[in-house]
């Protein structure tokens, strides 16, 4: 009988390839010289990386080397790598779904990471049904991967800091809104980048001509070819203007229809042009979105040649309008469209000028948000959680306004994504820090910054409320809490008002305090954009301070208040929406359909329930 060593190395090489590299590892190439020089053939590991590792940080240059001799590379090196950063992440994540304390310094260790950590984060997303943590290390899996994509969208936006002015990268600034509701799809900057490439290399390969038209007939043909394929100005419902799909350049050029408001239509017509070497920008124009386009220095739009003008004027641009039309736009018509707002409409007007990336960066009132996957109504917070940030890190912050909106950020973030600490203590604080310098030099009445204002005591405050220890919250003691509490914690309920489903993640009783998760009296009157139980009571009188109130999770909120009396208990697990499965995962350790109840991971602070 033939033995493995009897074959040639060609035949035991392509055997190795339908191995496992832990096998490999552990014990294939342990069994003779022969084999061990075969199993760690450079070629062979290249294979193993590619294969078990989709996703690369930037920092491993993995472009540059795949061009490269697979000898030249220490590919076997790069895979025990990536494994040590699984095996790191896989320690982290454990101590994130066991304990509340801490959480937000894991999530930020693993992020710091870098994208190496996004295949082992996708795969623990889908944690099998017999882990105790199953629904915790879910939540847990996909909070770590959004704050990590969140991050990558706000490095993005600071590149902006120092060049405000710039017209470059539109489509990388713009798909950094796509990174915030990502979640696990596929659409992200490099896909973005990846995609519009592609369509100047299809123009290309289908108009070899072009290279000799003029600047004019340069930007006709290419919007009318981009219209012609259905890039760009796909028809829709009048009714789905505002979606947020409709916002978001990495939806537009991964959707089969490619469905998209102006501002995306002009824009993938302007990264598209600026990859065929033709001068194009989006306008800063009122009410639609423009594209002006410029012909190279010492030639005018039809290629004739000109001299002594330095820089092309609003008669020497052509207008196009990407989104709606496959002609050139008359400059006259645009005249009588900001006389209709009634703005500047001489040729020197700002509107007829290209307009920086930092200016367009700002999406556009949104009504839904139906994506391809996560909650509407949780995708829609999240958008305008993106565009507080792309407020902030596209403005010079040495701009005593600069700091408006810095409360609404910081507040939003601390009370429903503290796991976006690290983002702050990175990007945002070195930029207050700026902003202060920039404010000592005004008058007193602006020098002192104080409450949410303050980044520093921020995020001072956040990393306490993340370290400290819990304060539980007994029932075995008090015998009034045993008689007046009447739900636990994990119980399922219908709002008998509103109707919504929910699940209890904490209680309070008479002069009590509520635990760190859950929200402050103050905070009751506002959440989730409803009339909470707690702005009932306080208008029903004083007196109303002894109810007891529970605070819960839905599909969409985390930090909702109700009242007991509005409590109606749910015990057919069938009537549980699935977004709250999703949703639980962050207090919650997995679901008992016996006893149709939520298995707590918060027993630090309700050790009885």
């Amino acid at each position: 009988m033939a033995k493995l060593l009897d074959f040639p190395d060609e035949i035991i090489r392509h055997i190795l390839y339908f191995v496992s590299a832990e096998d490999n590892l552990r014990n294939f190439q342990l069994a003779s010289r022969r084999l061990y020089d075969i199993a760690n053939e450079p070629l062979l590991w290249r294979t193993y990386c590619l294969r078990y590792f989709h996703f690369w940080d930037a920092r491993h240059n993995l472009a540059k080397k795949l061009k490269v001799r697979a000898s030249s590379v220490g590919w076997k090196g790069l895979w025990l790598k990536r494994r040590r950063i699984n095996h790191e992440v896989e320690r982290l994540l454990d101590g994130i779904v066991q304990t509340t304390v801490g959480q937000a310094r894991r999530v930020a260790t693993i992020c710091e990471l870098g994208l190496d950590v996004k295949d082992y984060l996708l795969e623990q997303r889908h944690a099998d049904e017999s882990d105790e943590y199953v629904l915790a290390r879910r939540y847990w899996a996909q909070a770590t991967l959004d704050s990590l994509h969140r991050g990558l969208a706000v490095q993005v936006w600071s590149r902006y800091q120092g060049r405000l002015d710039s017209r470059q990268s539109l489509d990388t600034a713009l798909g950094a809104f796509d990174m915030f509701v990502l979640h696990d799809q596929t659409h992200d900057l490099d896909y973005i980048a990846r995609t519009l490439d592609d369509y100047a290399t299809q123009y290309m390969s289908e108009h070899p001509q072009s290279r000799r038209f003029n600047t004019r007939d340069k930007a006709i043909n290419l919007v009318r070819w981009l219209r012609l394929k259905n890039y760009i100005g796909a028809e829709f419902p009048i009714s789905e203007y505002r979606n947020l799909q409709h916002c978001l350049i990495g939806h537009a050029l991964s959707e089969k229809e490619h469905t998209s408001l102006p501002l995306i239509a002009g824009a993938i017509f302007v990264c598209v042009s600026q990859r065929l070497g033709i001068n194009a920008a989006c306008l800063n124009f009122p009410g639609h979105v423009y594209v002006s386009v410029e012909p190279p220095a010492g030639e005018d739009l039809d290629g004739e040649l000109v001299w002594g003008r330095k820089r092309p004027t609003a008669l020497h641009r052509m207008y196009l309008d990407p989104f709606s039309s496959d002609h050139e736009i008359p400059i006259e018509f645009l005249r009588a469209k900001l006389a209709e707002h009634n703005w500047a409409s001489d040729d020197a007007s700002a509107s007829f000028l290209p307009s920086p990336v930092s200016i367009i960066n700002h999406p556009k009132i949104i009504s839904t948000g139906r994506l391809r996957t996560g909650v509407p109504i949780r995708n829609l917070n999240t958008a305008k959680y993106a565009a507080m940030w792309a407020d902030l890190m596209t403005k010079d912050p040495s701009n005593i306004r600069w700091s408006d909106s810095l409360s609404r950020l910081l507040a939003e973030c601390a009370q429903h994504w503290s796991e976006d600490l690290w983002i702050i203590e990175r990007y945002l604080l070195p930029l207050y820090r700026v902003h202060e310098s920039a404010i000592r030099t005004q008058p007193l009445n602006i020098n002192h910054r104080t409450g949410w204002q303050h980044v520093p005591d921020i995020i001072r405050m956040m990393n306490n409320l993340d370290g400290r220890g819990s304060t539980a919250c007994n029932r075995r003691y008090t015998e009034d809490i045993r008689r007046t509490v009447h739900y636990k914690i994990g119980q399922v309920f219908r709002h008998k008002r509103y109707r919504y489903v929910g699940v209890i993640n904490g209680w309070r009783s008479r002069h009590m305090l509520l635990p760190a998760h859950t929200v402050s009296q103050e905070d009751a009157l506002e959440e989730g954009g409803r009339i909470s139980d707690l702005a009932e009571v306080r208008r029903l009188g004083h007196g109303q301070a002894d109810k007891i109130f529970y605070t819960c999770v839905t599909p969409a909120y985390s930090r909702l208040r109700i009242a007991q009396e509005n409590v109606e208990i749910i015990t057919d697990p069938s009537q549980i929406p699935e977004e709250l499965f999703v949703a639980a995962g962050k207090y919650f350790k997995r679901f008992d359909r016996e006893t149709c109840r939520f298995v707590s991971n918060i027993r630090e602070y309700y050790p009885d329930d």
